[in-house]
Parts: structure tokens; C-alpha cells; sequence
């Protein structure tokens, strides 16, 4: 093995397109919910330009904030200036002799494989981390990021990755120091194991369950409170619980880190109990009583439809709906479709007034 190995970063002609494209995902969620509330006219367009307008931040928050952009890409220009030294005394990234970068030298790392105390390579994630003994100063290495600079050395320089890999196994550094535990958890495949991987596979069904019936569903509960939730709640507790029991005990044939298998039964518990709230609904009308259509009339506020059967739920509405009920007189008989379904949870099909709120709102 030559004295040291060195690695340099590979040139990435596209970073601009990929920070391009990384800033349109970021962004993308905050318009794409300012469009839904102006299509619902719950924004008005002047009103967002005044929310806008109104929005102060102080100096030293945009001190701050400029401070962070220019560190980050101060940093970003280090490392891919930055050469990697590994040899048997440590691992060392700083800049080549006569660098025009050398000021920024105390950015430069240097770990001495006496002062390591966790070495792990993450295999789900191509990462190697390094720990010293001090806790300052991790080093994280990608290694689809490096590329071996002396080609004259015995290690194969038409493959980066394995290069890089390679030169940290001939030194047995993997061997020598023990690996980060939650690191080692968190780049565990749920895909290779057959219960992490059926379990994943039901959480998907789930899932596009409840989002596709959600879609197709006509009604909804009469409230969102304890009383109606608690069933949901119950069901996706106890799931959590049994799942759990059952993933440990798969966990003694093949290994399943133990956080995982917290965190896949509180998934799952989440998701089987939002199930069992859609679910809910659609078992209501197949098992519960009829759709009934009963008279309801607006209350003093706009926001409340009293049922002139004391034994019907109210309807509540959000306050955007206001303009629209105080629009009706408030003796008007309004028709309401109500189910009163298992357990005596009522449910509403309100599908036909929301739709002529809506047409409402887009017309004031």
C-alpha cells in the first residue's frame, strides 16, 4: 500500500440544475397550498400582497439568515476544493499545497486514527462516518463524491466508490473501531427483510385505501371529537400494540433494530387508525341506518344549522361559510341528508351544499 491514498472531489456539472430542482420541491408544497386557498376565495389576492407587505424581519435576523447562505456556500467551495488524505496514521481533508483556497483553512480536518472512536460505513446510504474520541469535528464522506487522484497506486481508479471503500478496509478501520448504532439502525432496508417488507407493502395499501375512499366518499362523521374518534384511536393503539409483539418476535429469527420496530408500530397504529376512521364512514352505510332527509335551520351566528329533530346532531360549519347561511333567512326550512350509523354516530352527506358554497364564494 503507497504511503497515502488521495481522493479528490468529482466535478459536478449539473449542481446548479439540482439545487434548481431541489428549490422548486421545497417550494412547491408553500404555493401549492396559497393556490388551493385562492381558488376557494379563502385568500384574496390583494389580501395576500398585504400579508406579504406586513411581513418584517429584523436586521439581525437578516444578518443571520445572509450569514448561513454565504457559510453554506463557503463550505460548498471547500469541499470541492478540498483534497482527502487516508494513510495509516489518519484521515485528513484539506486543501493541495499553494491552494488559492488556503484561507479557509480552518475548515480543514484532520483525524488521527488514534483519536477515532466510531468508524461506520452506511450501506444504505454510501456514507462513511467518522467519530472522534473529542465528538467535534464528524466527518461525513459520500462516496459516490471522491474519485482516487494517485492512479499509480495497486487500487482499481476506474471506480471511485469501491476505491474509496477500499482504502478504508486495507487499513481494517472498519475492523478496529466499532460502528455508530443509530447510524447503522437508520440505514437498515426495510425492503430485505420479509417482515419490514410485508409490513411495509400493507402500510401502501392503507394508505392509497384511505386517500382513494377518502376521494370517493359522499358523507362524513356529523363531528370531529372524542366521542367519534375514540373508536379509531382504540383500534390503532391496540394494532401498534399486537404489531409490535409480532415484529419482536420476528426480530429473534433475523435482526430488526429495536428503534425500527418502534417506529413501524407507531406508523402503522397511525395509519390502521386513520384507515379505521375512512373505513368507518363506508361501513356506516353499508351496516347503518337510512339516509334521512331532515329540516334544519340556520342559527343567529351562520355557522350552526339547528335540526328541528332535537335528537339530530348539529351541523357546524367553518366561518368562511358564514356569508352563504346568512344569505337564507333564518326561518328557511334547509335539507339536510343524515345517517345515524353504528354505535349512534350520525354522519352527514353534505356533498351537494358544499358544492353550492362553493359556487357561492367564487361568485361574491
Amino acid at each position: 500500500m503507497p504511503a497515502s491514498y488521495v481522493f479528490v472531489q468529482k466535478q459536478d456539472k449539473h449542481s446548479w440544475v439540482k439545487r434548481l430542482l431541489f428549490a422548486t420541491l421545497f417550494l412547491f408544497p408553500f404555493i401549492a397550498f396559497f393556490l388551493w386557498l385562492l381558488s376557494l376565495n379563502l385568500l384574496k389576492p390583494e389580501m395576500l400582497i398585504r400579508i406579504l407587505a406586513d411581513v418584517s424581519l429584523p436586521p439581525a435576523a437578516v444578518l443571520v439568515l445572509l450569514a448561513m447562505i454565504v457559510f453554506d456556500d463557503v463550505a460548498k467551495k471547500f469541499y470541492h476544493s478540498a483534497s482527502l488524505y487516508i494513510d495509516d496514521v489518519g484521515v485528513r481533508l484539506k486543501f493541495p499545497p499553494k491552494s488559492r483556497w488556503a484561507i479557509l483553512g480552518v475548515l480543514e480536518k484532520d483525524i488521527p486514527w488514534t483519536e477515532l472512536k466510531e468508524a461506520t460505513y452506511a450501506e444504505h446510504f454510501q456514507v462513511i462516518q467518522l467519530r472522534p474520541k473529542s465528538g467535534a469535528g464528524l466527518l461525513n464522506i459520500r462516496l459516490k463524491d471522491w474519485q482516487l487522484q494517485n492512479t499509480s497506486s495497486n487500487l482499481n481508479s476506474g471506480n471511485a466508490a469501491p476505491d474509496l471503500l477500499k482504502a478504508f478496509r486495507e487499513l481494517r478501520i472498519f475492523e478496529k473501531y466499532p460502528a455508530n448504532s443509530q447510524l447503522v439502525e437508520a440505514g437498515f432496508d426495510l425492503t430485505k427483510h420479509p417482515a419490514t417488507k410485508l409490513l411495509s407493502f400493507g402500510i401502501f395499501i392503507l394508505i392509497a385505501y384511505s386517500f382513494v375512499d377518502t376521494m370517493l366518499q359522499q358523507e362524513e362523521y356529523a363531528f370531529f371529537n372524542l366521542s367519534y374518534l375514540l373508536p379509531h384511536i382504540v383500534s390503532g393503539v391496540t394494532f401498534a400494540v399486537i404489531l409490535a409483539g409480532l415484529m419482536f418476535k420476528a426480530s429473534k429469527r433475523e435482526f430488526i433494530p429495536r428503534s425500527n420496530v418502534i417506529g413501524l408500530a407507531i406508523m402503522s397504529g397511525l395509519v390502521f387508525g386513520v384507515t379505521s376512521y375512512v373505513g368507518g364512514i363506508r361501513i356506516n352505510q353499508l351496516t347503518g341506518g337510512p339516509l334521512l332527509e331532515a329540516r334544519y335551520h340556520r342559527d343567529a351566528s351562520c355557522l350552526n344549522l339547528l335540526p328541528e329533530d332535537k335528537n339530530l346532531p348539529v351541523v357546524e360549519y367553518p366561518y368562511y361559510a358564514r356569508n352563504y347561511w346568512c344569505s337564507k333567512n333564518i326561518d328557511e326550512v334547509l335539507t339536510v341528508k343524515v345517517r345515524k350509523g353504528l354505535f349512534g354516530l350520525y354522519q352527514f352527506d353534505l356533498r351537494e351544499r358544499n358544492q353550492t358554497i362553493g359556487h357561492y364564494k367564487k361568485k361574491s
